[in-house]
């Protein structure tokens, strides 16, 4: 009996204007990761992919073409394409991450994130602190001031938090550290969209938090732009547990639709 998947939140954010290719992508990919597809199983034809997708071949074969250089699909011989081990997938890479967190992580997944953050982004504040130019500095005050300016938990404001946060990885002067910004930067615009719109003063630790950093890497202070850097890299995982949980105490049963069978 052919394997099946629910044909539910498969294509989350999707605009009506992206193309075949992306919707194909996003379908696959979002399937694969949140087990609607299993590890070892046939991918559907083109033609299951749903009503509201008309899965070119050529599309479809692009698509798999790129999710197999993200590691999530294998193809050999005698064996056909199939989904990959986990243990292949590039779960570093921004795409792949974007999935991650669209097919619904688990608390598992967002502490490895945040460990990353906290692995990583201390010691990039120290570095930006120790080697920062002068343009370097002033895109990363910009940010801190658009964030003080931009009303509280705003789109304006997540993106000048988005900028401080860039600005300081391309600060350090290392350019295997900055390749990792987009992982950074991926995690933190999920971990904002769970925050729910709260008082202006609710927002005063952390934004303070940041200003304080930038304080510090003006001042060249490494060592007090790293501990800080610390504690808020923490306070963020605190807080995006507090609100990934909020949001799946109060989430709906998911509803099945027509499902999406495998090959």
């Amino acid at each position: 009996m052919p394997e099946t998947i629910p044909q539910t939140n498969l294509r989350p954010g999707l605009s009506s204007g992206e193309s075949l290719f992306g919707q194909v992508t996003n379908r696959l990919a979002v399937a694969i990761i949140a087990g609607e597809l299993a590890v070892g199983a046939r991918l559907p034809k083109e033609e299951a992919l749903g009503l509201e997708i008309t899965a070119s071949r050529t599309a479809y074969r692009e698509a798999v073409r790129y999710l197999a250089g993200k590691g999530l699909i294998e193809a050999k011989p005698r064996f056909g394409t199939r989904v990959a081990a986990r243990s292949s997938w590039h779960l570093s890479d921004p795409d792949v991450l974007k999935w991650s967190l669209s097919a619904g992580p688990n608390e598992e997944f967002i502490r490895d994130l945040f460990e990353l953050r906290m692995l990583i982004e201390p010691g990039c504040a120290k570095f930006a602190a120790m080697r920062r130019s002068k343009g370097d500095l002033d895109q990363i005050l910009a940010a801190a001031e658009g964030m003080r300016l931009s009303p509280a938990y705003s789109d304006e404001n997540i993106l000048h938090d988005l900028a401080f946060h860039r600005a300081i990885f391309v600060a350090t002067g290392n350019a295997a550290l900055s390749g990792l910004s987009e992982v950074v930067a991926t995690t933190l615009t999920w971990a904002m969209r769970l925050r729910e719109q709260g008082p202006a003063d609710s927002f005063a630790v952390p934004l303070s938090d940041h200003l304080r950093i930038a304080d510090a890497i003006k001042r060249q202070d490494g060592e007090m732009a790293e501990m800080l850097m610390r504690i808020l890299v923490s306070e963020s995982l605190r807080e995006a547990l507090f609100n990934f949980r909020r949001h799946s105490f109060s989430a709906q049963p998911r509803q099945s639709n027509r499902p999406l069978a495998a090959e």
